[in-house]
């Protein structure tokens, strides 16, 4: 019997849902590669205001 398929559990501005496979199906947080990738670069650019602020 094959696997299931978990999906990414982010939703558009439109309320579709993302139909990317899940990186890791048994987190708590359910979301794809492109969808991690995104948080990753909103993490990073918040840092880096963070301590330019920082310098201020």
């Amino acid at each position: 019997m094959p696997e299931r398929i978990v999906t990414c559990r982010v939703l558009s501005g439109r309320g579709h849902q993302c139909t990317g496979e899940a990186v890791d199906p048994t987190a708590e947080l359910l979301i794809c590669a492109r969808h991690l990738a995104e948080a990753q670069r909103l993490i990073h650019a918040a840092f880096r205001r963070a301590k330019e602020g920082e310098g201020a």
